[in-house]
C-alpha cells in the first residue's frame, strides 16, 4: 500500500493521507515518482474520504488490454 496526500486542502482523512493499494495498477517493482522522473506516468485516484480526484505520478505501470465499442 501507498500513502497518497490529498491534494483537498479540507479532506477528513488522518493528515490528509490515504492508503492506495498499488498492486493491482503497479509493476513489482513500481513505485511513486516526480514529475520529470525517467519513465514516470501520472496516474488518478479518488480520495476515499473526499471524493477528491488526485494526480501523481509513479513508475512502472502495468500494461492492461481495454476492449472498446464492443455490441
Amino acid at each position: 500500500m501507498l500513502k497518497i496526500q490529498c491534494c483537498n486542502e479540507k479532506c477528513t482523512a488522518p493528515g490528509r493521507i490515504f492508503q492506495w493499494d498499488e498492486h493491482q495498477n503497479l509493476q513489482s517493482d513500481g513505485k511513486l515518482a516526480k514529475k520529470g522522473d525517467d519513465g514516470a506516468l501520472s496516474f488518478v485516484e479518488r480520495c476515499p474520504y473526499c471524493g477528491t480526484r488526485n494526480k501523481f505520478y509513479v513508475t512502472k505501470l502495468q500494461k492492461k488490454d481495454v476492449t472498446r465499442n464492443m455490441i
